[in-house]
């Protein structure tokens, strides 16, 4: 089932469907040369000398059975209602600024299925229409799918205003204050304001603004946007937890939240953790960041410093709820330190004094 397009109605066609048919037209060798091509059969794409030592001919005539092929298929373009599909892909392109990554134009085509099979559906249906353009990937973005070389100039334009303003300020932003920045600064270059719909395609598409788990924007160098360490993803998990957690579970944030073919390991993360000074080891196999307030040390080094903070005389109450705050311990483990007659002096009334 295709999805609605706002603004421009329903694409009522089953892609797949009318691609099988469509490559009816073609002869046995041409329909299997351009399914192994376009890996309609899901099998990976083939390559010209492969498919010619299957049929014991050589790589150049397999390339001309696929231009033949091609060509034969655009024959049957009106035939097969496909410039309908084409003017809706437009639509999609014009609505996303003039540009849109090959996912989500998928996604505004298709609505489940197999998503790999999807892809390659939208990319030989592509081929057949000469007026849409297509760029490959390149260091600074994804590949994505134009017809008017204006919406390409202006999603540059956006990208290199962007990637300067993070450089400058070395800021993070929120996607609204982005989007503003955005419109703002490309109106300055005498270009007309896009929708928030533009700049989510261009943000789609594009390699050097990203976006982390916190929500927060900025340059895709930065470790807190796009972290490549165990420590720094650990940081960021902690920061979304926004609360202390056992180093198993931050190594199952982390997997959760970077899929990766070399899964974090538990031993790793703890390794790391307890060497990095942003991390607190607050309880057995616990850990906080330091930047809430907690401290390094042990229970009797936490008691000390927190007295030292609060004029050296305080209840047992109190100091006990402090050290909790920045500890995870039992309350005896705070009285039993209490004890240490070498640094607290007992008053009256369970009220203590530093040394």
């Amino acid at each position: 089932m295709n999805k609605r397009l706002e603004g421009k109605g329903d694409l009522k066609i089953d892609l797949n469907k009318l691609v099988f048919d469509m490559l009816k037209v073609l002869s046995d060798r041409q329909r299997n040369v351009i399914i192994k091509r376009y890996n309609l059969d899901s099998k990976g794409v083939q390559t010209l000398d492969r498919i010619g030592k299957e049929y014991d001919i050589t790589r150049e005539r397999v390339r001309q059975i696929e231009t033949e092929s091609i060509a034969k298929l655009k024959a049957n373009v009106v035939k097969y209602d496909l410039e309908r599909v084409f003017d809706y892909v437009k639509n999609v392109i014009e609505e996303s600024g003039g540009l849109v990554g090959e996912d989500r134009l998928v996604k505004c085509l298709f609505d489940g299925g197999d998503k790999n099979l999807n892809k390659q559906i939208v990319v030989l249906l592509l081929d057949l229409d000469p007026s849409i353009q297509k760029s490959k990937e390149g260091l600074s973005h994804k590949k994505f799918y134009f017809y008017e070389t204006s919406g390409v100039e202006i999603f540059e334009k956006t990208l290199e205003i962007l990637e300067d303003y993070f450089r400058t300020t070395k800021k993070s932003l929120s996607f609204n204050e982005l989007v503003e920045l955005a419109r703002k600064s490309v109106k300055k270059e005498g270009m007309n304001e896009f929708s928030h719909e533009s700049i989510r395609s261009y943000l789609d598409v594009n390699k050097l603004v990203l976006e982390n788990i916190l929500g927060q924007w900025g340059h895709h160098k930065w470790p807190h946007i796009n972290p490549k360490s165990v420590k720094d993803k650990a940081y960021l998990a902690l920061k979304r937890e926004d609360k202390p957690l056992h180093f198993t579970e931050i190594t199952g944030k982390i997997n959760g939240f970077w899929t990766s073919k070399k899964p974090t390991n538990n031993q790793t993360v703890h390794n790391e953790l307890i060497k990095d000074v942003r991390f607190v080891l607050i309880g057995r196999g616990i850990y906080a960041l330091k930047e809430w307030g907690y401290r390094p040390g042990v229970v009797l080094d936490v008691i000390m410093e927190i007295m030292k903070e609060k004029g050296g005389t305080m209840d047992q109450e109190e100091i006990i709820k402090e050290v909790m705050g920045r500890r995870q311990v039992k309350r005896n483990t705070v009285v039993l330190n209490l004890q240490n007659k070498k640094n607290f002096e007992k008053l009256p009334n369970k009220v203590y004094r530093l040394k």
